[in-house]
């Protein structure tokens, strides 16, 4: 199987955007700014595409929405280094972004420190961009004003007062170039950013990566949700982890059950648009709350069914919380729609989240696991087949379930 990388690229974008919950287009509004600044700084087309996609990516350490908060309304704060770390880890992992790395990883530190550490000067300037740019959507975003062109004068008087501490004074003027019209600014409003940004896709070079990377990718997927909060922790790999071994038991070809895993790793993407109150809230939700938890399987196949190839795992991934009977959500799918891969994640995502500490309630023991399946299967919610496997293979699956840390 063969993924688009720039289709990868920008479901990751579009998945470390939903950590900021109301403000879902800061990577892309950084993104954006970059082709403005590398026109005038004339680099080749093939480093203006690094720099973009590095915009995109550059908040791929991100999982909170309380540290999301911080890189929005604040434009310096004391631990912003820590996520710029995790975030060039997880790029030197992931074929054909490893270059992005470094600046990722330097992309919050201030130019009147970075100039003089050891490291290569493009390095330099593309990590002080980054930054640049990144607290340029910060101030927009702090701004009283009701549009970024009504805030772009004091916005841009705010930058010029941090060359040479903050920002390379050559970067400086690069971006007061970049950013004097006016539709700089208005195309970064949402429907204007959206088309802009689906017309350069669609001029992109298709870049393919193979099976073992989508898989690398999909881990760094679910690291990024399972680093969530401490009641998500270890979930998508322990969900992926015992789906493919159901599927194995059940005889399922071995390149399906590698697509199963994978739809394991990313099922739970659209938990990353779920506040982190709301997620390790001890009581009861209410309503409204229970309404925002459910979103999150919709917007987890939304995002997946645009990558070309992964159309079965977008599915799947999507139904992990239908039930036969239609009682599940987000689409109310029978017996009838839901294949044996569908059904296979349902169970291992109920299995799981039994498994684990959760803030209403501690982990269950496989036999309490077992007889909750047990009854979802006797009402009719849950294929009998896989619980009676699950059942007759406990221990295992518990093991599955639940891998090391």
């Amino acid at each position: 199987m063969k993924i688009d990388l720039e289709q990868l690229i920008r479901a990751l974008s579009n998945t470390v955007d939903l950590v900021g919950v109301d403000e879902i287009h800061h990577g892309k509004r950084v993104a954006y700014m970059t082709l403005g600044c590398t026109g005038i700084m004339g680099v080749d087309q093939e480093e203006r595409n690094r720099i973009f996609r590095t915009g995109l990516l550059h908040d791929c350490g991100v999982s909170s929405t309380k540290v999301h908060r911080h890189l929005i309304d604040e434009v310096d704060w004391a631990e912003a280094d820590q996520h710029c770390q995790i975030g060039a880890e997880r790029l030197r992992r992931i074929p054909g972004l490893a270059s992005m790395a470094e600046p990722v990883r330097y992309h919050h530190t201030r130019w009147q420190i970075l100039k003089e550490l050891p490291l290569p000067e493009r390095t330099k300037i593309h990590a002080n961009l980054i930054y640049l740019l990144d607290r340029v959507d910060a101030l927009a975003a702090l701004h009283q004003a009701p549009n970024r062109l009504a805030a772009k004068e004091d916005i841009r008087r705010k930058v010029l007062n941090f060359r040479h501490t903050y920002f390379h004074p050559q970067l400086v003027e690069i971006f007061l170039t970049a950013s004097d019209s006016e539709a700089f600014w208005i195309t970064m409003e949402p429907q204007h950013l959206e088309e802009f940004l689906k017309k350069r896709q669609s001029d992109s070079e298709e870049i393919v990566v193979e099976d073992e990377s989508l898989r690398t990718v999909a881990a760094i997927f679910a690291e990024i949700v399972d680093a969530k909060s401490p009641y998500t922790a270890e979930h998508s790999r322990g969900v992926a982890s015992l789906s493919r071994y159901l599927a194995e038991r059940c005889g399922v070809p071995s390149p399906v059950c590698e697509k199963i895993e994978v739809a394991g790793l990313l099922h739970d993407l659209g938990k990353l648009q779920v506040p982190d109150m709301i997620l390790e809230f001890k009581g009861e939700l209410k309503e409204e709350e229970q309404a925002t938890m459910r979103h999150h399987s919709f917007v987890t196949y939304q995002i997946l069914k645009k990558i070309g190839g992964l159309e079965d795992i977008a599915l799947w991934a999507g139904n992990h919380h239908e039930r036969l009977d239609g009682s599940g959500y987000p689409f109310r799918r029978t017996a009838a729609e839901l294949d044996q891969e569908s059904r296979i994640i349902i169970v291992a995502d109920i299995f799981q989240a039994l498994a684990q500490n959760r803030p209403y309630r501690v982990s269950q023991s496989p036999e309490t696991i077992v007889n909750i399946l047990k009854k979802g299967a006797d009402h009719g919610q849950l294929d009998y087949g896989l619980v009676s496997l699950v059942e007759s293979d406990l221990s295992t699956c518990y093991a599955m379930a639940t891998p090391p840390s």
